[in-house]
């Protein structure tokens, strides 16, 4: 069954009310939230007054019932996109209604000083943690913790993890591990170090993972990122060091430092490079990076093209800071939502759009964060629980 946020739920009910299908059990509900919200109980007031069915309907007749209410239904339960499940359905009036009421009525544009605070202690930024899964499926936690351990992860394999990064210690000699490659995933809201076999240091964004072998051959060095990473390659002029990506691209270096940004819903794949020189190619096309250039594959057009780049722009976050210089505010709260594992819905599409410039301190607090982005656009944040509701402010 598809599981609702309280709004969407009451909006479902006051939609039912409006079609005449609401169930004794379904009213005695709404009434209670009428009781413990007297703000509430004037909404569902002024929704059901019938000086407004004249302008109510006319918002019914400029809607796609159909296209709407599957609209609403990624909003509200975006992680469930695989999964089946059963949906309520009835009248289209009504499933128009709860499109009307949860987009146009629910999100009220009161004058500022009216808004009601929601709490927001609950959204805290990221921290050190991640999942380690060996090749035999074996899965450890990794987290903040104030004693070293000691990872046995058999083959004779030896990892040490100080609560913020992973470390492998060199091995003897052995085909038996240089074929079967381990994976760390960090989850939203996490970040994690891994230091490589062969000293290399891998700092890992939210909501990425990389796989890589517990020893490297004699000839290569490769891993496999989906995701952000920024790395420190140790240099060995015997061995590339080879990144591949989930989108065909391979970035090969020698001894350098870079930034790789692949995640598989992304429009592009961007390689940023400080140090040293990058190669980057998808088997047909093929681009040599000097420091501060950057090279963007277009995913739909498969196009590989380079520029130059202030690389502070995408390289602090692993310092603990986002620097945005006009970038459109749609990549900049998916950006925060990968950070502070939220669910960001907009009111108006139209401001997703909207540029701004700033820094951000990537372990601060969140309200200080949001009130930077509307101080300096005109946009308004609600927040309930981990749900980001964004929507345009209008001058009066």
């Amino acid at each position: 069954m598809l599981e609702y946020t309280k709004e969407y739920r009451i909006a479902q009910l006051i939609a039912k009310e409006m079609a005449g299908e609401l169930s004794p059990e379904e009213e005695t509900e709404l009434q209670q939230w009428q009781a413990e919200h007297s703000s509430g109980a004037k909404l569902h007031e002024r929704i059901l007054n019938p000086d407004n069915k004249r302008s109510r309907d006319q918002q019914f007749h400029r809607i796609n019932p159909h296209a709407s209410w599957q609209k609403v239904e990624k909003q509200i339960a975006p992680a469930h996109k695989t999964k089946s499940r059963t949906l309520l359905w009835w009248s289209s009036a009504a499933a128009v209604a709860i499109v009307a009421i949860t987009i146009g009525l629910f999100v009220p544009r009161y004058d500022k000083t009216q808004q009601e605070v929601l709490p927001v202690a609950e959204i805290h930024a990221g921290s050190s943690k991640a999942i380690l899964i060996t090749p035999e499926g074996r899965q450890i936690s990794l987290s903040q913790q104030s004693t070293q351990q000691t990872l046995d992860l058999g083959n004779g394999i030896i990892a040490i993890n100080n609560g913020n990064a992973l470390e492998y210690k060199q091995q003897a000699d052995s085909l038996n591990i240089k074929h079967k490659r381990h994976t760390i995933q960090v989850p939203k809201g996490g970040e994690y170090e891994l230091i490589l076999p062969d000293g290399t240091h891998v700092w890992i964004n939210s909501d990425s993972e990389l796989s890589f072998p517990a020893q490297f051959d004699e000839t290569k060095r490769e891993v496999v990122l989906s995701g952000e990473a920024y790395f420190s390659v140790t240099k060995n002029a015997a061995k590339p060091f080879i990144v591949k990506t989930n989108g065909n691209i391979e970035v090969k270096v020698l001894g350098t430092e870079f930034n790789i940004l692949a995640y598989p819903d992304a429009d592009v794949i961007e390689t940023t490079l400080c140090k040293g020189s990058v190669n980057v190619s998808d088997k047909k096309q093929n681009v040599t990076l000097t420091p501060s250039h950057q090279a963007v594959y277009e995913k739909h057009s498969c196009n590989l093209t380079t520029r130059k780049v202030d690389v502070r722009l995408y390289t602090t976050w692993k310092e603990g800071l986002f620097v945005f210089e006009n970038k459109p505010l749609e990549e900049i709260m998916t950006t925060l939502s990968r950070w502070y594992n939220i669910n960001v819905f907009y009111v108006n599409p139209a401001v997703k759009k909207y540029h701004f410039t700033g820094d951000l301190e990537r372990y601060g607090d969140f309200r200080k964060t949001l009130g930077m982005i509307e101080k300096a656009t005109s946009i308004r944040f609600k927040v309930n629980g981990n749900n980001i509701i964004v929507e345009e402010v209008i001058n009066q």
